[in-house]
């Protein structure tokens, strides 16, 4: 095994998925734009752009099985490597959790600027925060930032709790509308399930560095969505 190239390899797998992340990052933020201004021109944006994170996804698999079977890594350079791959499925379907607060941009009636609730705002700037701590992390190998990272999810679900009670008591209230409010309760939960996968990432970081699998945000309703 060839330590530089196996060290380029690192690199060049780290760099995509620092690539993707900002992708997913930028999808998130524009597809909420998007439904707030029901403005179908850039939510369809953010579909299109899904095609380049998955174009990405397809091509860290494909580095990581040429990288185990050229350089056949060792320890924890193997622990990254796997490591690498799980991250990449994290953030492919992150891209799909902002792809589908832009499907529910273009699905809404176009009835004009919808009003978006305080707790949405909350939870994407704490998405945006979280994605940006967990790949500093993730390039430092920074197990306790990765932890922390990991706790801020519990904001989310917070938020995200607030955000289904006031929904539903608006909607039931007759203060918004059916539509908004399903449209809104869905673009809530697809942040919430970007946050759940921030902190599967956390997990992976800790693996990748000790070998120890952690589960840093137990739910016991867990269902795979």
């Amino acid at each position: 095994m060839s330590r530089v190239a196996l060290d380029q390899d690192l690199l060049s797998l780290r760099d995509d998925l620092l690539r993707m992340c900002s992708l997913v990052d930028k999808s998130t933020t524009r597809a909420l734009e998007a439904l707030k201004k029901q403005d179908n021109n850039l939510a369809q944006e953010v579909i299109n752009d899904d095609d380049v994170i998955d174009d990405l996804h397809q091509r860290v698999e494909e580095h990581v099985l040429t990288t185990v079977a050229r350089q056949q890594p060792m320890a924890r350079d193997l622990r990254r490597i796997i490591a690498d791959l799980l991250i990449s499925n994290e953030l492919e379907r992150m891209g799909d959790h902002a792809e589908g607060i832009a499907q529910a941009a273009l699905r809404h009636p176009d009835s004009g600027p919808i009003q978006i609730p305080a707790q949405i705002g909350r939870m994407k700037d704490t998405v945006h925060q979280m994605m940006q701590a967990v790949m500093e992390a993730f390039v430092g190998m920074d197990i306790e930032r990765a932890r922390a990272t990991a706790e801020m999810d519990f904001r989310i679900d917070e938020l995200y709790q607030d955000l289904f009670s006031l929904l539903i008591a608006e909607m039931q209230s007759g203060e918004r509308s059916i539509e908004d409010g399903t449209y809104l309760l869905w673009a809530g939960h697809n942040l919430e399930r970007i946050g759940d996968r921030v902190t599967n990432i956390s997990e992976r970081i800790v693996y990748a560095h000790t070998g120890a699998v952690k589960d840093f945000n137990p739910k016991a309703d867990e269902v795979e969505s």
